[in-house]
Order: C-alpha cells, then structure tokens, then sequence
C-alpha cells in the first residue's frame, strides 16, 4: 500500500510538472505572437484613421442640427428625472450649514488680516 501511495503522489506531480510546462510554452506563444501584432499595428490604425476620415466628411452621418438639439434636451430631461431633489427642511437645514462654514472663515480671514495689517502698520513706523 506505502509503494502505490508513493507511485501516485510521484505521478501526480510529474502531471502537475508537464501541466505548468505547457502553461509556460503557451504564454511564450502569446508573448511571441503580442510582439508580432504590436509590430503591425501603427500601419494598420495609419490606414484605419485614413478611412474614418473621409467617412465622418461624408455629410449624411450626422443628424440634423435641429434633430440633435430634441434629443439632447429630451436626455437632459430624462437625466433630470432621475435627479433625488431634496425637501425644503433638508435644504434649508444644509444652506444654513454653508452660510455658518462661510461667517466663520470670513471671520477667520479678517482677523488674520487686520493682524497682518497692524504688524505692518507696526514695522513700518519703525
């Protein structure tokens, strides 16, 4: 049984050792093969810019002006369907917050100013 056991576990792992060099062989392959289209791929977009191009100069792709206008505004109204407006209480209560945030650094401002300003007042007399 101690012999089997070990024959397994031995061709286990000699599986496991030709599974990752397979493994290894394919990414060797897909690297080779990157290199090979990374190569080829400035000509190809040269061309492909060439004839999209002259395709988006042909003057049938786009809509009309007037067209493109409705549909913009009908998407800023869809968009604005979905906007979650907040109540009056919630807006009140936040505008609040930004007037108070706003008095105290403006104050902030002015006291650190009229500091600086008697200091300089100060050095300049002397």
């Amino acid at each position: 049984m101690a012999t089997s056991k070990k024959t397994k576990n031995a061709s286990s792992t000699q599986e496991k050792k030709d599974n990752t060099q397979q493994q290894a062989k394919k990414t060797e392959d897909k690297a080779a093969n990157l290199v090979k289209e990374d190569k080829k791929t400035p000509q190809s977009t040269a061309k492909n810019e060439k004839k999209s191009k002259k395709k988006s100069s042909e003057k049938g792709n786009k809509p009309n002006i007037f067209k493109r206008m409705v549909d913009f505004f009908k998407g800023v109204h869809h968009e604005l369907k979905k906007v979650t407006w907040l109540t009056k209480d919630e807006l009140l209560q936040r505008t609040g917050i930004v007037a108070g945030v706003v008095a105290i650094f403006t104050f902030l401002v002015w006291v650190v100013d009229s500091g600086l300003g008697g200091l300089a007042a100060l050095l300049m007399n002397k």
